[in-house]
C-alpha cells in the first residue's frame, strides 16, 4: 500500500472516532450530578457576599414561595420585662484556677437585668407557622473573649453560617450540642483559624468550652427569619413580617419560653413579655449557676 492510500485511511479513521465521540456536554455540573447549592450560601439581594460577619443574629431576607407573598410590612416591637428578684451575678469561682482567665474578674452574664428589662431573650414567630422561602442571611459572629462567649444568646435559620472565634491568647474548645447530642467537638488554640459550622434542624444548641466549665452559650435555630434578641434594654424589633395572626415566643436561657398571639395588619403591633424568676429551668440547661459562685 502506498503512502498516499495509508493517509486517506488515517483521516477517515480520525473523522468516524470525532463523530462517535460528539462535542464535550456544555451543561456543567447540573448535568453530571453535581450537587446543588445549599440554602444560606448566597448572598443577600443587596450585599456584596463578602461582607464581615453580623456581630449577633443574622436576618434573612424572605422571598416569594408558590407565588404568594412570604413578607410583609409588619414590624414586631417585643419588651421584655423582669418583675421578680433577679440573681446576683458574680464571678465564677473557677476563674480563680485557670491561668490566663483569672487575670480578668468578669462577672457572669446569665441573667442580666437592667432597670427592670431583661437582656439575652430570643423573641420570634413560632416554628411551623410560615411557609415562605427563606433563604438565610449572613454569617453570625460568636466570639470568644474574656473567657466568656459573646453574644451568650444568638439566633439564625437552618444551615446559616456562624463563624466562632477565639479572641484569647489561650486554649478553648467549642463543644456544641442538642439535647444529648454532640454536634462538633473542636478545640480552638491560640491564633488559631475561625471555625464555620451550621446547624441544619431548628431547636436550642448549647455552646460550652471543656477548659472553662463556666463558659455558655446558646443558640436558637428557627424556620423563619422573624426573630430577634433583646439587648440591655429589653427590646428587640422584627420587621418584614407578613400579616396574619402569629404565635410569637420568647425565650431566656434561665427561665424557658412563653407564648403569646400577636395580630399583624400591616403597621407597627407590640408584645409585652414578663418573667419574675419562678419560671423552672428549660430543660436545654439545667442547673447552669449550681455552685458557679
Amino acid at each position: 500500500m502506498n503512502t498516499r492510500s495509508m493517509l486517506s485511511i488515517a483521516t477517515l479513521a480520525l473523522a468516524s472516532a470525532v463523530v462517535l465521540t460528539g462535542c464535550p456536554d456544555d451543561k456543567g455540573a447540573g448535568a453530571t450530578g453535581g450537587k446543588p447549592s445549599r440554602p444560606g450560601t448566597t448572598a443577600k439581594p443587596g450585599s456584596s457576599g463578602d461582607t464581615a460577619p453580623a456581630a449577633s443574629t443574622g436576618k434573612a431576607e424572605p422571598k416569594p414561595a408558590g407565588g404568594g407573598e412570604a413578607y410583609g410590612k409588619g414590624v414586631i416591637k417585643a419588651t421584655v420585662k423582669f418583675t421578680g428578684t433577679a440573681p446576683e451575678m458574680k464571678v465564677p469561682k473557677k476563674r480563680a484556677e485557670a491561668e490566663f482567665c483569672k487575670d480578668e474578674e468578669v462577672k457572669f452574664n446569665a441573667v442580666v437585668v437592667n432597670d427592670g428589662k431583661l437582656q439575652d431573650v430570643f423573641v420570634g414567630i413560632a416554628d411551623g407557622q410560615l411557609s415562605g422561602d427563606y433563604e438565610a442571611g449572613s454569617p453570625v459572629e460568636i466570639d470568644q473573649k474574656g473567657c466568656m462567649y459573646h453574644p451568650r444568646l444568638a439566633a439564625v435559620m437552618p444551615e446559616q453560617e456562624m463563624v466562632i472565634k477565639n479572641s484569647d491568647p489561650t486554649l478553648h474548645n467549642v463543644n456544641a450540642s442538642k439535647g444529648a447530642t454532640t454536634l462538633f467537638n473542636t478545640a480552638q488554640p491560640k491564633g488559631a483559624p475561625d471555625l464555620k459550622k451550621s446547624f441544619e434542624e431548628t431547636g436550642v444548641y448549647k455552646l460550652k468550652c471543656d477548659v472553662h466549665s463556666w463558659m455558655r452559650a446558646f443558640v436558637i435555630t428557627s424556620d423563619n427569619p422573624f426573630f430577634g434578641v433583646t439587648g440591655a434594654d429589653g427590646t428587640t424589633s422584627i420587621e418584614k413580617v407578613p400579616d396574619g395572626k402569629h404565635k410569637v415566643i420568647a425565650w431566656h436561657s434561665q427561665y424557658g419560653k412563653k407564648e403569646k398571639e400577636v395580630e399583624v395588619k400591616g403597621g407597627e403591633v407590640t408584645v409585652d413579655f414578663e418573667f419574675d424568676g419562678t419560671e423552672e429551668e428549660p430543660a436545654e440547661n439545667k442547673g447552669e449557676l449550681n455552685d458557679l459562685f
